[in-house]
C-alpha cells in the first residue's frame, strides 16, 4: 500500500473489512488509526492528542433522551477505545489521578450508548499499578515462546497470561466487536473471599507474595471455553497476517489441544510418570512442592524461604506467574498445578490447579467444568500448515 509523503489516517468508524485489510499496520491515535508499516509509539501520540487537542466538553454533558442525543451517544462511543487505552497507560505509569479522572467519562459514554456492560471489566481495580500490560502481540516473541512437541505440533511455554488476553480484548474493543467482548469477558475474582478463614487477615504482601493472580504475567482464568476458542482464532489471524520477514512459519493454526496431545506434551517423553518432572512425588528431595497445588494443611519444608510463616506452603494461595517453578523437558511451565488447562473437548481441563491437591494434578487426572472458573485457564497449541 502506497501512502506517499503524507501520513495516512483511517477513521475508527470505517467498516471492519477495511480495518481487517490493513491489519497490524493500523495504530490507534485517537478518533483515527494511523497507517504505519513500522511500529511507533502511538500511545505517546494518543496522550498528546487527548491532553492538548481533543475537544472534550461535549462528552461530559448529560444527553437528554431523544433521537438526536441517541445518535450523538452512538458517535461518542468512538472515543472509548482510545480513552480506555490511555487509562491503561496512565495506570501503568503511575499517573493515578489522570487515570481516575477518565473513569467517570468512560462510564458516562458507555452508559448513554447502552454499552456499559461491555466496558465494566476494564474499570475493575488494577492488580499492580506499575505493571505494564501488553497492548500488542509480537510475532517474533510468539516464535520464541513456542516449543516443539512433535512433528508439526508446537505449544506455548506458558498458559495464556492476563497481559496476552488483555491485548486480545483491546483489539476486540478497538474493532467494536461488542458481541464477542460479551462472550470473551473475564470478570474479576474476589480472591480474598476464597481464602480459608484463618488466612483472611494476612496482608497482600503475603497472600500475593509471588505475583498477583490478576497481574499481567499470571495466567488468565475465569473465562469460557468459547472465549478460549475465540482467542485461538485471533492469535492465528495475528500470526498469519504478520509481515515479519523472519517469522518461523508462513501459515499456522492455533487451537486447544486434544487430550492426548496435551498428555504427550505434559509427560515430555517420561513414560508413565504421573508428574511433568518425571517423578512420582509432588515434592523434591528437600520436601519442597514442585508446583502450585492446594497444600495449606501441609507443613513447609525447613529450607524453603518464609517457612516459618503461615502462608501458602508451595508459593501461592492462588495462581502465580505463568513461568513459575521449573519447565518440563519440552520447555512447558506449569502443566501440573497453577491453573487447569482446557482441552479441545469442552468441559474437560487437565493438570489440576491451585485449588486441587497434588493427586488431582497428575498428568492423567481430569478436572471437569461447566462454567468459567478462577481455577481454569488454557494453553494454546500450534499446528504448522505451511
Amino acid at each position: 500500500m502506497q501512502q506517499g509523503q503524507r501520513p495516512l489516517y483511517v477513521a475508527t468508524s470505517v467498516p471492519k473489512f477495511i480495518r481487517d485489510a490493513l491489519g497490524d499496520s493500523l495504530y490507534l491515535t485517537g478518533l483515527a488509526f494511523k497507517y504505519s508499516p513500522r511500529p511507533f509509539d502511538n500511545v505517546a501520540v494518543l496522550k498528546n492528542n487527548y491532553e492538548k487537542r481533543f475537544l472534550k466538553d461535549h462528552l461530559r454533558i448529560q444527553l437528554e433522551a431523544d433521537t438526536g442525543s441517541n445518535v450523538a451517544a452512538s458517535m461518542n462511543m468512538h472515543y472509548l477505545p482510545a480513552i480506555i487505552l490511555l487509562r491503561r497507560h496512565y495506570t501503568a505509569s503511575g499517573e493515578t489521578s489522570k487515570a481516575e479522572e477518565l473513569e467517570p467519562l468512560i462510564k458516562r459514554i458507555a452508559t448513554e450508548a447502552g454499552k456499559e456492560e461491555y466496558i465494566a471489566q476494564y474499570l475493575g481495580q488494577e492488580a499492580v499499578a506499575n505493571e505494564d500490560f501488553v497492548t500488542s502481540i509480537s510475532v517474533k516473541n510468539l516464535d520464541k515462546e513456542l516449543k516443539k512437541i512433535r512433528g508439526k505440533l508446537y505449544a506455548f511455554s506458558t498458559e495464556v497470561t492476563n497481559g496476552q488476553y488483555e491485548a486480545f480484548l483491546m483489539d476486540l474493543l478497538k474493532n467494536k466487536e461488542y458481541e464477542l467482548l460479551d462472550i470473551c469477558k473475564s470478570p474479576k475474582t474476589d480472591w480474598r473471599s476464597l481464602l480459608p478463614d484463618e488466612f483472611k487477615k494476612l496482608p497482600d504482601s503475603e497472600v500475593f507474595q509471588n505475583g498477583p493472580p490478576d497481574g499481567a504475567r499470571s495466567p488468565v482464568q475465569n473465562i469460557s471455553y468459547e472465549a478460549a476458542q475465540e482467542y485461538c482464532k485471533w492469535i492465528t489471524k495475528v500470526y498469519n497476517r504478520s509481515d515479519y520477514k523472519k517469522k518461523a512459519h508462513q501459515k499456522v493454526f492455533f487451537r486447544l489441544p486434544t487430550e492426548a496431545e496435551w498428555v504427550y506434551a505434559a509427560r515430555a517423553d517420561h513414560d508413565l510418570a504421573p508428574y511433568p518432572w518425571g517423578g512420582y512425588s509432588a515434592k523434591n528431595a528437600k520436601g519442597c512442592f514442585l508446583a502450585n497445588f492446594e497444600v495449606a494443611s501441609e507443613p513447609p519444608c525447613e529450607d524453603c524461604p518464609n517457612s516459618a510463616q503461615i502462608d501458602s506452603r508451595d508459593g501461592g494461595f492462588f495462581p502465580v506467574v505463568a513461568d513459575a517453578y521449573f519447565p518440563n523437558d519440552f520447555g512447558l511451565y506449569n502443566t501440573s498445578g497453577n491453573v487447569a488447562e482446557m482441552v479441545a473437548e469442552k468441559g474437560i481441563a487437565k493438570g489440576g490447579s491451585w485449588e486441587d491437591a497434588p493427586d488431582q494434578c497428575t498428568i492423567d487426572a481430569r478436572k471437569e467444568y461447566s462454567k468459567p472458573s478462577p481455577a481454569i485457564g488454557f494453553r494454546v497449541f500450534m499446528e504448522v500448515l505451511k
